[in-house]
């Protein structure tokens, strides 16, 4: 019998691993013993929904390294010695827009010497020398684990868990958990072996993170292997559940969200330009972001979906996307002509099936940077926008022409869409979930026949560990 952790601290893991057939293959060993470890407050829910036979489900107080002082400085550290387009936008917003100009300056300087490989190198020496371990020392004593998979490399629970393996010689594997995370912040800890999900995360990795390109695999996204089976239901099915005539051409929204700007204007101003279109729109709220509507009424020609098991009302973020929301997101993708939305990832979702998809950056009222969606000026956004396979609109008068342009011939624009498969979805072949599963089972030494070899097997059979 071997044991392997998995980690599942961020809303998008559960969806992302559990919901997958990876997870469905490994769960189906009987030489294999799974630790699914979680917040403390979330346990039952993953006991309920993943829980049983191989698996078993361990709750843990999730921040602890962060609690004290010492480990919130190398967080923070982190985040001020990185520098990408998507690091300084979120400094200027964060820093700048905050009036904390002095510290605006340092993270400026301290980004430009983040430039240099000694100066990351030193850093990550001392983030795990100084920082505070012993967390998940009970897990370690009493499942002894083989191996270490963590789900989301950025993580700070990841990291501290990480901290733990590397101090008791225990074999780790990370995963890029999303197509933004290379340009957001630094790994803090590297793995011995790195999977990813397209040719694009692993170039950015190597750019932005200084990882070796000789341990990273590149397998696809295990959660879009269900994109290619199609919807799960049928139409009639799928517009009943809002109330929604079937037989209409459909618009999907995808909410802008509170948490890219200070004054939430937009998604009331751009849901009221869709009311007065007279057009069906279906809009999905984000499962782990606010969306405040203040003073908007919603109309018979709209139907809401909110995703996400909450936990913490309070805090809104701290939520789970489960495999139902998952379903109906794909549903909406294939049944809706397409998708209106701000820098999220929908424009993805969409364009890997073939639907058009239009991004909104105009506002109700003039304003500057601090005002504005800061993420237009992220690495990942601008990228998906040069790609010419979105509409990036930038007024009610465009986003009204790009409607007219996507339900008169919704192939336009296609060639872009293939630029943006051949960045985000290389290897999107439905067998993502299979090749996770492979590369796991490989280094727990359970897959004697694989005819695959992964790229990480000869750092940790040999016993490597690097900074």
């Amino acid at each position: 019998m071997r044991t392997i952790f998995i980690t599942s601290f961020h809303p998008h893991i559960s969806r992302n691993i559990l919901a997958t057939s990876a997870f469905r293959i490994l769960r189906a060993r009987v030489d294999l013993c799974i630790v699914v470890v979680v917040p403390h407050y979330k346990a039952e829910y993953f006991k309920e929904k993943f829980g049983g036979g191989n698996v078993i489900i361990e709750g843990i107080k999730p921040h602890q390294a962060s609690a004290t002082s010492r480990g919130l400085f190398l967080k923070r550290l982190a985040v001020l010695f990185f520098d990408t387009d998507t690091a300084r936008a979120r400094k200027r917003y964060e820093y700048f827009c905050e009036g904390r100009y002095g510290y605006y300056l340092v993270s400026r300087m301290t980004g430009f010497l983040a430039r240099s490989g000694m100066v990351r190198r030193v850093l990550r020496s001392a983030d795990y020398f100084f920082s505070p371990k012993g967390f998940f020392a009970h897990l370690y004593d009493r499942y002894q684990p083989d191996i270490i998979f963590s789900t989301d490399l950025q993580n700070e629970n990841d990291t501290s868990i990480m901290q733990d393996a590397r101090k008791r010689g225990v074999p780790t594997i990370g995963m890029i958990r999303s197509w933004d995370n290379p340009t957001q912040r630094a790994i803090r800890i590297f793995p011995d072996t790195m999977v990813v999900g397209s040719d694009t995360l692993k170039e950015e990795v190597i750019r932005y993170c200084r990882f070796p390109a000789s341990r990273i695999t590149v397998i696809g996204n295990p959660h879009y292997d269900r994109y290619l089976a199609g919807p799960s239901v049928g139409r009639e099915e799928f517009f009943a559940q809002f109330g929604l005539d079937p037989s209409r051409r459909t618009i999907l929204y995808a909410p802008v969200g509170d948490h890219l700007l200070r004054h939430n204007d937009v998604d009331e101003h751009v849901m009221d330009i869709l009311t007065r279109t007279g057009e069906q729109v279906l809009v999905r709220f984000p499962p782990d972001e606010a969306v405040r509507l203040l003073n908007f009424i919603k109309p018979p020609q709209m139907g809401y979906d909110r995703p996400g098991r909450a936990f913490r009302q309070a805090t809104f973020p701290d939520r789970e996307i489960t495999p139902e929301d998952d379903r109906r997101l794909i549903d909406s993708l294939f049944y809706c002509a397409m998708a209106i939305t701000g820098p999220t990832s929908i424009p993805l979702d969409a364009a890997l099936i073939g639907k058009p998809s239009i991004i909104v950056n105009f506002y109700p009222t003039p304003r500057g940077f601090c005002g504005a969606i800061y993420s237009y000026w992220c690495s990942h956004i601008k990228k998906l926008i040069t790609t010419g396979g979105v509409r990036y609109v930038q007024s009610p008068e465009e986003l009204l022409e790009a409607m007219e342009d996507y339900f008169r011939d919704p192939s336009l624009d296609e060639n872009g869409r293939e630029k943006i498969r051949a960045l985000w979805f290389s290897h999107a072949d439905g067998r993502a979930g299979e090749r996770l599963a492979r590369e796991l089972l490989s280094l727990l030494g359970l897959e004697d026949a694989s005819p695959h070899t992964p790229t990480g097997a000869r750092g940790l059979a040999s016993g490597s560990l690097s900074f």
